[in-house]
């Protein structure tokens, strides 16, 4: 039936090419930048300068070395290892640095039916070209795999993939923790490709420290679900969380683990109307450690002796 509506293309021309954004958390227009939060990320120094010098120069000076016109003159950067190793937290990290949005994809937004895929690829990049933004799909394995010689949906989805790729103009970042599956093609249309390996010790112990940090300036109150009364963040026994840093270092846990342990603690801790400390940290890390035994004795291996034996990451 024709109601005499115009349709939503013409609704779209009627809007003006720019709105402004309002910050309903912060109650601003503007955008506070995390400034502090690519210094504070845990990566070895000499992979955030080589981050940080092609991502500038790339922003301020689009160079070229093709010489077809719109093709080549993209940044695209490849994060690669294990889960909870930094990958993501990079990317958010960069688009603070450069003060640019950051265009989140995954996989399961774009499908895997090639004409699919190829659209919304376009789609997407075509967004993060107008915005300038940071464009990050995680986890884009399943577009990275080798190409098998009877499999040709997967050659077809590969293949599309490997074209946007190659003519995308601004930044993107890939993250992937099954490298070693990946399809030959995609080296050369990588510019900057970086290993994230699993947190050492030291690694470890500077991430309990940001978050023992951050904890000292609490965003808001939460509640007792006991009482209801407000009980603040701010009651953290932050001499003891600094004192047991070591011991809290010497965990072996990935980075995600470690705000899940700290997250839970501080649940744990509002609940029982106590302090934060080491304590609470002990109980909620001694769960999380029981449950990758369990995993591990019941696989008969770890997960990076299984990714090591599967081809798909060399820890």
């Amino acid at each position: 039936m024709n109601t005499g509506m115009p349709s939503d293309e013409l609704f779209i021309l009627a809007l003006p090419p720019v709105i402004k954004g309002f910050g309903m958390h912060d109650k601003k227009w503007k955008v506070k930048w995390d400034d502090k939060m690519f210094k504070h990320l845990v990566l070895d120094q000499q992979k955030k300068d080589l981050i940080e010098a092609t991502i500038q120069v790339h922003m301020h000076k689009k160079m070229t070395s093709d010489i077809m016109e719109g093709k080549g003159n993209g940044l695209i950067l490849l994060l690669h290892g294990g889960p909870g190793t930094g990958k993501t937290l990079t990317a958010e990290s960069i688009a603070e640095l450069v003060r640019k949005p950051l265009y989140r994809v995954t996989c399961g937004d774009i499908g895997t039916n090639p004409e699919s895929v190829e659209e919304y690829l376009n789609s997407a990049l075509h967004v993060g070209n107008t915005w300038q933004a940071v464009v990050l799909l995680d986890e884009s394995d399943i577009f990275l795999e080798e190409r098998e010689k009877f499999d040709l949906q997967r050659n077809a989805l590969v293949s599309v993939f490997l074209r946007v790729l190659e003519y995308y103009d601004g930044i993107l970042i890939l993250t992937s923790n099954r490298v070693g599956t990946f399809d030959e093609a995609f080296k050369s249309r990588v510019q900057l490709a970086l290993h994230y390996p699993p947190l050492d010790t030291k690694g470890r112990e500077k991430i309990w420290n940001n978050f023992i940090k951050m904890l000292k300036h609490p965003r808001s109150s939460e509640k007792s679900p006991q009482t209801g009364d407000a009980i603040y963040p701010e009651e953290v026994d932050i001499e003891d969380l600094q004192d047991n840093l070591n011991l809290l270092g010497s965990q072996n846990l990935n980075g995600r683990q470690i705000r899940n342990a700290l997250t839970t603690a501080r649940q744990l801790a509002m609940f029982r109307r106590q302090p934060l400390g080491f304590r609470h940290l002990e109980q909620t890390i001694g769960a999380i450690v029981d449950f990758e035994g369990y995993i591990q004795e019941t696989r008969g291996q770890s997960e990076a002796s299984l990714a090591r034996e599967g081809g798909r990451r060399a820890e």
